[in-house]
Protein backbone atom coordinates (compact mmCIF):
# COMPACT_ATOMS: atom_id res chain seq x y z
CA UNK A 1 0.00 0.00 0.00
CA UNK A 2 1.54 3.41 -0.69
CA UNK A 3 2.06 5.47 1.60
CA UNK A 4 1.10 3.10 4.42
CA UNK A 5 2.86 4.56 7.82
CA UNK A 6 2.72 1.01 9.16
CA UNK A 7 4.91 -0.53 6.63
CA UNK A 8 8.49 0.38 5.63
CA UNK A 9 10.64 -0.55 3.52
CA UNK A 10 13.81 -3.01 4.46
CA UNK A 11 16.85 -1.65 3.18
CA UNK A 12 19.18 -5.04 2.13
CA UNK A 13 16.25 -6.48 0.84
CA UNK A 14 14.27 -4.35 -1.27
CA UNK A 15 11.15 -5.08 0.37
CA UNK A 16 8.44 -3.73 2.31
CA UNK A 17 7.40 -5.76 5.77
CA UNK A 18 5.59 -4.11 9.00
CA UNK A 19 7.03 -1.51 10.97
CA UNK A 20 6.43 -4.25 13.89
CA UNK A 21 8.55 -6.40 11.64
CA UNK A 22 10.98 -8.46 13.86
CA UNK A 23 13.66 -7.05 11.99
CA UNK A 24 12.57 -3.95 12.56
CA UNK A 25 12.12 -4.61 16.08
CA UNK A 26 15.72 -5.84 16.04
CA UNK A 27 17.74 -3.04 14.23
CA UNK A 28 15.06 -0.08 16.27
CA UNK A 29 16.81 -1.64 19.19
CA UNK A 30 20.08 -1.98 18.13
CA UNK A 31 19.42 2.48 16.57
CA UNK A 32 18.78 3.34 20.42
CA UNK A 33 21.72 1.09 21.77
CA UNK A 34 24.00 3.19 19.20
CA UNK A 35 22.14 6.59 20.35
CA UNK A 36 22.70 5.62 23.83
CA UNK A 37 26.41 4.38 23.59
CA UNK A 38 27.30 8.13 21.11
CA UNK A 39 25.35 9.80 24.04
CA UNK A 40 27.91 8.41 26.89
CA UNK A 41 30.72 8.56 24.52
CA UNK A 42 30.46 12.73 24.81
CA UNK A 43 31.18 12.29 28.17
CA UNK A 44 34.60 10.98 27.90
CA UNK A 45 38.01 12.11 26.65
CA UNK A 46 40.05 9.26 27.20
CA UNK A 47 40.40 5.67 26.04
CA UNK A 48 36.61 4.63 26.69
CA UNK A 49 35.77 7.24 24.10
CA UNK A 50 38.03 5.73 21.36
CA UNK A 51 36.68 2.39 22.36
CA UNK A 52 32.77 3.93 21.91
CA UNK A 53 33.23 5.52 18.78
CA UNK A 54 34.39 2.35 17.01
CA UNK A 55 31.64 0.30 18.54
CA UNK A 56 29.46 3.06 16.95
CA UNK A 57 30.61 2.27 13.83
CA UNK A 58 30.39 -2.01 14.63
CA UNK A 59 26.51 -1.17 15.22
CA UNK A 60 26.25 0.05 11.77
CA UNK A 61 27.18 -2.90 10.72
CA UNK A 62 25.08 -5.07 13.05
CA UNK A 63 22.12 -2.88 11.87
CA UNK A 64 23.01 -3.92 8.16
CA UNK A 65 22.89 -7.53 9.17
CA UNK A 66 19.66 -7.72 10.79
CA UNK A 67 17.64 -5.68 7.45
CA UNK A 68 19.69 -8.30 5.11
CA UNK A 69 22.40 -6.12 4.14
CA UNK A 70 25.41 -7.04 2.35
CA UNK A 71 28.10 -6.16 5.43
CA UNK A 72 27.55 -7.46 8.46
CA UNK A 73 29.41 -8.28 11.97
CA UNK A 74 33.08 -10.29 10.95
CA UNK A 75 34.50 -12.43 12.47
CA UNK A 76 37.19 -9.81 13.22
CA UNK A 77 35.03 -7.79 14.87
CA UNK A 78 33.96 -10.68 17.18
CA UNK A 79 37.91 -11.48 17.69
CA UNK A 80 38.78 -7.85 18.20
CA UNK A 81 35.98 -7.23 20.64
CA UNK A 82 37.39 -10.58 22.54
CA UNK A 83 40.33 -9.16 22.89
CA UNK A 84 39.55 -5.98 24.09
CA UNK A 85 37.75 -7.69 26.79
CA UNK A 86 40.60 -9.55 27.55
CA UNK A 87 42.82 -6.37 28.11
CA UNK A 88 40.04 -4.95 30.18
CA UNK A 89 39.67 -7.71 32.85
CA UNK A 90 43.37 -7.51 33.58
CA UNK A 91 43.00 -3.73 34.51
CA UNK A 92 39.61 -3.47 36.40
CA UNK A 93 38.51 -4.34 39.79
CA UNK A 94 35.82 -6.55 39.99
CA UNK A 95 33.41 -6.50 42.58
CA UNK A 96 33.22 -9.16 45.41
CA UNK A 97 29.44 -8.57 45.70
CA UNK A 98 26.38 -6.73 43.69
CA UNK A 99 26.65 -3.44 43.08
CA UNK A 100 25.12 -0.15 42.27
CA UNK A 101 27.00 0.92 39.12
CA UNK A 102 25.51 4.34 38.31
CA UNK A 103 28.19 6.30 40.32
CA UNK A 104 27.84 9.70 38.46
CA UNK A 105 26.57 10.57 34.93
CA UNK A 106 29.34 8.44 32.92
CA UNK A 107 28.60 5.22 34.71
CA UNK A 108 24.46 5.98 34.25
CA UNK A 109 24.57 6.28 30.76
CA UNK A 110 27.12 3.32 30.04
CA UNK A 111 24.71 1.34 32.46
CA UNK A 112 21.81 2.40 30.36
CA UNK A 113 23.31 1.54 26.98
CA UNK A 114 24.76 -2.06 28.31
CA UNK A 115 20.96 -2.26 29.05
CA UNK A 116 19.65 -1.34 25.38
CA UNK A 117 22.35 -4.01 23.94
CA UNK A 118 21.01 -6.62 26.32
CA UNK A 119 17.51 -5.79 24.63
CA UNK A 120 18.82 -6.01 21.00
CA UNK A 121 20.84 -9.17 21.72
CA UNK A 122 17.09 -10.62 22.74
CA UNK A 123 15.67 -9.15 19.76
CA UNK A 124 18.49 -10.59 17.32
CA UNK A 125 18.06 -13.92 19.18
CA UNK A 126 15.06 -14.70 17.59
CA UNK A 127 16.17 -13.67 14.28
CA UNK A 128 19.03 -16.25 14.90
CA UNK A 129 16.59 -18.42 16.01
CA UNK A 130 14.66 -18.23 12.60
CA UNK A 131 18.49 -18.17 10.33
CA UNK A 132 17.95 -14.70 9.11
CA UNK A 133 21.45 -13.78 11.22
CA UNK A 134 25.05 -14.83 11.79
CA UNK A 135 25.56 -16.73 15.16
CA UNK A 136 28.80 -14.15 14.75
CA UNK A 137 26.18 -11.28 15.42
CA UNK A 138 24.42 -12.35 18.60
CA UNK A 139 27.84 -13.52 20.25
CA UNK A 140 29.14 -9.85 19.37
CA UNK A 141 25.97 -7.98 21.35
CA UNK A 142 26.29 -10.80 23.28
CA UNK A 143 29.98 -9.76 24.32
CA UNK A 144 29.49 -5.91 23.95
CA UNK A 145 26.91 -5.86 26.66
CA UNK A 146 30.20 -7.63 28.45
CA UNK A 147 32.47 -5.06 27.53
CA UNK A 148 30.41 -1.89 28.36
CA UNK A 149 30.03 -3.19 31.72
CA UNK A 150 33.87 -3.27 31.73
CA UNK A 151 33.74 0.17 30.88
CA UNK A 152 31.54 0.86 33.70
CA UNK A 153 34.02 -0.94 36.17
CA UNK A 154 37.08 0.80 34.65
CA UNK A 155 35.32 4.02 35.05
CA UNK A 156 34.51 3.35 38.82
CA UNK A 157 38.58 2.26 39.69
CA UNK A 158 37.35 -0.16 42.80
CA UNK A 159 34.91 2.72 44.34
CA UNK A 160 31.88 0.44 44.65
CA UNK A 161 28.80 1.35 46.02
CA UNK A 162 26.91 -2.02 47.79
CA UNK A 163 23.71 -3.07 47.79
Amino acid sequence: MKGDAARTRLYGLNRVVSKDDIRIEAVGSIDEANAFIGLAKVKFEDEIRGILEDIQRKMFKAGSEVVGGKIGISQEDLEELLNLIEKLEKEVIFPKSFIILERDEKTALLSVARSVVRRAERKVVALYNNDLVSKTLVEWLNKLSYLLYLLILKELDGEFEKI
